[in-house]
């Protein structure tokens, strides 16, 4: 119960700092992403689903391909959303051997579009490590949250700006 009031006052602080600052705000006024990771021990496949804001990802993914042209040299089927989302976001083993993601889609929900990834864990699950640096070069104040279910666990991750990976314990 002291929890669930603690949030609604959390967001009813969060609400009035949005509404106050109306004026100032982006159509937006929240820079977050959503990761989520689920992992298959048995056959080692992972699959990510990437939720960002369009109009913030698409920038971000072009100002990328224009100071990495060599990124989407690989030819015209590889979009630059999908080789920024591979940049900025990164699964390793404990031998930080990084997991290869290739591109199973995408579709775009009103102002947010689903980015869908799919890899193999090399050398098992044990010791997996998470990166999320999802736009942090274009706002201070962008926070993501990775969520990981994996050996009938389910974790949580919040990243902000300066962090690097963090376990999966």
């Amino acid at each position: 119960m002291k929890r669930t009031r603690q949030l609604v006052v959390v967001l009813a602080a969060s609400l009035i700092c949005i509404a106050t600052n109306a004026e100032r705000a982006e159509a937006h006024p929240l820079h977050t992403s959503l990761a989520e990771l689920t992992y298959d021990q048995r056959s080692g496949a992972v699959v990510l689903s990437l939720r960002v804001f369009v109009d913030d990802y698409t920038k971000a993914a072009i100002v990328y391909a224009q100071k990495h042209p060599q990124s989407v040299s690989a030819g015209p089927a590889v979009s630059p959303l999908v080789t920024y989302a591979l940049s900025a976001f990164a699964l390793t083993d404990s031998h930080n051997r990084r997991v290869a993601f290739a591109s199973c889609g995408g579709k775009r929900v009103g102002d947010l579009m689903w980015l869908c990834f799919r890899g193999t864990v090399p050398g098992g699950g044990a010791g997996l490590h998470v990166s999320s640096q999802i736009l942090f070069e274009t706002y201070r104040d962008q926070i993501n949250i990775v969520q990981a279910a994996y050996a009938g666990r389910h974790v949580n991750l919040l990243f902000t700006p300066g962090e690097t990976a963090k376990s999966l314990p």
